[in-house]
Order: structure tokens, then sequence, then C-alpha cells
């Protein structure tokens, strides 16, 4: 990061410069990184900042207005700082600066980081699912033995003996697979149901039992 530590020369082509057009802008938000611009590599984060003497911070400000650009501004050491943390304000400054190679990288970089979030997030999300297959295949089963214990599977009506005797012989099989194995077919949601209805009977038994 650069002090700013500037020549009084170059503190002055920079206080007396004031861009006009969309090429000026572009200019100076240019010089403006040459100077006292940092980025740190998108592998690690989205940052970009550019230390700024007080007496050229509006008029910087300002050229990044005219691209819709609204840096957030931190003082720090005695500097002030216009920075940017949102990737896609970050790429639209390198495209700015006419910097096609870092801009490329960036953006491979961006859709890397962008692909590996896709990836966690769908397997945390596929990680949740199984968990909760487990823990409801675990439940039926707990709720089916507690009848047989309890009053025997012979006191379910016929429907529901089928589906509790399938989940017993495939305790953590998904519900399509067990009404694919019953006699006609049934589909997931009647598998379902009918094991909500198992459930509810065994905490009927649990209850008189006192358990």
């Amino acid at each position: 990061m650069s002090d700013l530590s500037f020549s009084s020369k170059v503190k002055q082509e920079i206080v007396n410069t004031k861009p006009k057009d969309k090429c000026e802008q572009r200019a100076y938000i240019r010089q403006a990184y040459q100077l006292a611009g940092t980025m740190v590599h998108p592998e690690k984060g989205y940052h970009m900042e550019f230390a700024t003497d007080p007496l050229y911070k509006q008029r910087l400000t300002d050229a990044f207005i005219h691209f819709n650009l609204s840096p957030k501004e931190h003082h720090r050491k005695g500097v002030d700082i216009l920075y940017f943390k949102e990737s896609e304000q970050i790429a639209t400054i390198l495209a700015i600066m006419d910097t096609p190679k870092a801009l490329f990288e960036f953006e491979n970089c961006r859709v890397d980081k962008d692909m590996n979030n896709v990836i966690n997030r769908t397997a945390n999300a596929q990680a949740a699912n199984a968990d909760k297959v487990i823990s409801a295949s675990a439940r039926h089963v707990r709720d089916i033995q507690d009848i047989q214990r309890i009053e025997g599977l012979s006191s379910l009506p016929l429907e529901l003996v089928k589906v509790a005797q399938a989940r017993l012989e495939n305790p953590f099989a998904p519900l399509e697979v067990i009404g694919a194995e019953l006699s006609p077919p049934l589909s997931k949601s009647g598998v379902n149901h009918r094991l909500r209805r198992i459930g509810e009977i065994a905490q009927q038994y649990r209850k008189r039992v006192g358990e």
C-alpha cells in the first residue's frame, strides 16, 4: 500500500486534473490505481482499495460515480481509503482501467469460487437431506418395533402391516422403494401417509403403557 508520499508535482497534477468525459474519467481512475491502488487476490477475497489524498478524494469519488460505482470510505493511519468489496464492482473497475489480462484472471477465479460455493451448498443440502432421511427412517423403525412389543403388528390394519413389514426389511430405503415393493405398489405420498398413521398408533400404545 502506498503511503501517499507523492512528489508535490504528482499531487499537483492530480489535483489540477478535472476529468470531463468518459475517457478522461477512465484515465483518472487508472492513474489513481497506479499511484496508490491495491487489490487482494480474488482467491482470498474481494477487496480493492485506493489510498487518497484529501485534496483529490472527491474527484476520484466523482469519477467512480460517473460509472455507477459506489466506493465505501475508511480512514487508516491518517490516510483516506476508498474501497470496494463487491466482485461485480471490482470487475467493472478492471474493465474501466482497460486491463484485459487482469480482468480475465479475476473472472476465471470468480467463476471457480462461485462453482465451488455451489458445489459446497449442494453437498451440504444433500448431507442435510440424508440426515433427515436417516432420522425419519429410524423413527419409523422405532414406532414399528414399539407396536410389535406392546400389541403386535396384528393389531394394525392389513394395509399398515404391509408398510410396516416393508420398512423393517428396508430400514433406510427411500419411500419410493418401499412403495414399489408393495402389492399393489404405493406412491411415495401414500407410503408417507401410512407411516404417519403407524407413528400415531405407536404413540397411543406408548401412552397406554405409560411410556
